[in-house]
């Protein structure tokens, strides 16, 4: 039975379809939502810079996101909260974390697009969509971007 779902997030329009299927079952089952956004910026975009502006703007981001997600949690009238998460040094393990936050919340489910705003794309599975999936000890429903296999 599901009563406990958690999403993962980025702002990327595959994770606003991850969202969006999510409220859909937590309306469906009247479960909770715990939404999540991780904090990180690969170690590839501040290679020779000062990370701190990046840091800034992902947190930035994640704020924003978080007040937009809570907004349609309220409006949809489903239960839930929005968790923002670190990932310091950078280019951490985002797949451990979204795993680690289900395992700590005690979600039934892990919801993710398979297509977000990290790195190269796989032919099949964004990295941290795959990752998070060998990683689970819960089930993972998986949200494909607009075009299948991915954006």
């Amino acid at each position: 039975m599901i009563q406990r779902i958690l999403v993962a997030i980025d702002g990327s329009p595959t994770a606003d379809k991850a969202f969006d299927y999510a409220l859909a079952l937590a309306t469906a089952r009247k479960a909770r939502l715990h939404v999540l956004f991780v904090v990180d910026i690969p170690v590839a975009y501040v290679a020779d810079a000062d990370p701190f502006p990046f840091i800034e703007a992902m947190r930035m981001q994640g704020e924003s996101l978080r007040k937009t997600a809570s907004e349609r949690l309220k409006g949809a009238g489903v239960e839930g909260d929005v968790e923002i998460r670190e990932l310091l040094p950078l280019g951490g393990d985002v797949p451990h974390q979204i795993n680690l936050a289900a395992e700590e919340w005690q979600a039934d489910v892990i919801v993710i697009g398979t297509h977000g705003r990290r790195g190269v794309r796989r032919l099949a599975l964004g990295s941290v969509a795959e990752n998070c999936v060998r990683q689970a000890t819960r089930p993972v429903i998986l949200i494909p971007g607009e075009n299948g296999a991915g954006e």
